[in-house]
């Protein structure tokens, strides 16, 4: 018989089936099918760490958050054709829940629409079965802080300003790495893991028609820490997210696209406010770094030197099946933190971390343009904003250790007033952004480094 490619136009429907948890192993099973002229089904799963004595955990809120976390799991499968209805056939979803799903939906999808070149914005109708109510009590976690961390500058920051503010946070990663684990082992603090595994079904699919893009990734690895949190019985989670995420990369038909969506102040709040709801937890959930800019970031990473031969930034070394434990050298989110470094850090430094010296590679010149916002829109990648990029420049082109480099003079000679800078956008750059009080001692360790 011949093969039939999948046809993403003949799915009618996305449907969320089931969410349960295994309190004896730990994992999470989600089941979620795509129904039309045929039907895909999917099941992923999503391991947790157990507390040695499961009788204390608080199991309602956890399964409140594990039905939520299903629903936003569910996007990398609904995104394959994404179906004009949205059916949640498990219950336990708040009237509240609903709406962050929509909102997910929208923006945590808004790239992928727009690089499938999609008619719009996906907005799905969403319907369900049956429904729950808010939660009666709220609490406020009161342990040590979980902290998710990536590998990068940024959560190192996060992990030595709640050291130095005398907090003694707990380290969490999502399918860690040897990158991870690594910076994880020079904090010398605890390292706890969940592993989250996608449908081979879905990679089938990918390679057979099916639509594929941006997911919003960072919304998923939260809902999974705040699990992981009430399981330990931790406090809160605490991101690492700046106030660049909030930058859109670009807007479409009057709409923002923002490659780091859910890293953003927006996500961030209706995060925080629907895990109030659904499941009774506030002051839950929030970033440490939300009022700097990448370059503050990088200026409380330049204070310390133990992770220099640690960190790695670059997204290409965590793509599924990348063995590569080291800088590429060649991306956009290489060439934005080693620019950002540059403005703080000597040259022997920066390119000891990074491995290159990339502002005197002239092949670097056109990803720096780009950065700089001389192409079309800045690139869809994990990066400032091109005002932060123009500081960042301007201030490397006065240094001498960097003046003379290629990226460097060839930029000089296509904007001469680059050296002169400009006041009003260092301060836009260095000054605070609008974020949300913390509680003490957070607040404290917010300024800790920067």
């Amino acid at each position: 018989m011949e093969h039939v490619a999948f046809q993403p136009d003949s799915i009618t429907e996305f449907r969320y089936l089931d969410a349960r948890l295994d309190r004896t192993t730990g994992e999470a099973q989600f089941d979620f099918a795509l129904v039309g002229a045929s039907s895909e089904h999917f099941t992923e799963r999503v391991t947790f760490t157990l507390p040695p004595d499961t009788a204390g955990v608080d199991w309602p809120r956890v399964d409140a958050l594990v039905v939520l976390l299903g629903a936003v799991l569910g996007l990398s499968y609904y995104k394959a054709a994404a179906p004009p209805l949205y059916t949640v056939a498990v219950s336990g979803l708040t009237d509240a829940a609903l709406d962050y799903l929509a909102l997910t939906l929208k923006h945590g999808l808004a790239e992928f629409a727009y690089r499938a070149a999609l008619p719009g914005l996906v907005e799905p109708r969403i319907e369900r079965s049956s429904g729950a109510e808010p939660f009666a009590a709220a609490i406020v976690p009161d342990g040590a802080p979980l902290v998710p961390i990536g590998g990068g500058k940024d959560s190192v920051v996060t992990v030595e300003s709640l050291v130095a503010a005398g907090l003694a946070p707990v380290q969490f990663a999502v399918n860690a790495n040897a990158i991870i684990r690594r910076v994880a082992d020079v904090s010398g603090l605890p390292l706890v893991t969940a592993t989250r595994t996608l449908d081979r079904h879905l990679l089938e699919l990918n390679d057979d028609g099916a639509l594929n893009g941006h997911v919003p990734v960072t919304a998923m690895n939260s809902l999974i820490a705040l699990i992981q949190s009430r399981l330990l019985g931790l406090g809160p989670v605490v991101m690492s997210n700046e106030s660049s995420a909030s930058d859109p990369t670009l807007v479409w038909n009057g709409e923002p696209v923002n490659h780091q969506w859910s890293k953003s102040l927006e996500a961030e709040r209706a995060l925080r406010d629907v895990v109030a709801v659904q499941a009774g937890l506030t002051e839950a959930y929030f970033s440490l770094l939300r009022p700097f800019s990448e370059l503050r970031i990088a200026r409380g990473f330049a204070a310390t030197t133990k992770y220099d031969g640690s960190i790695v930034s670059c997204n290409r070394a965590f793509r599924l099946g990348a063995d590569h434990v080291g800088w590429c050298g060649d991306c956009d989110k290489c060439r934005f933190v080693f620019l950002v470094f540059a403005t703080f850090m000597p040259r022997e430094r920066v390119v000891a971390i990074i491995g290159k010296d990339m502002l005197d590679d002239p092949t670097q010149l056109p990803g720096y343009r780009a950065l700089l916002g001389l192409g079309a829109h800045k690139p869809f990648e994990c990066v400032g904003e091109e005002a932060e990029c123009s500081v960042a420049m301007s201030i490397v082109s006065r240094t001498g250790d960097w003046a003379d480099s290629a990226v460097v003079a060839a930029l000089l000679q296509e904007i001469p007033t680059l050296r002169e800078g400009s006041a009003d956008l260092e301060h836009h750059v260095l000054d605070d952004a609008e974020a949300d009080p913390l509680p003490e001692p957070y607040e404290r360790a917010r300024r800790a480094l920067i």
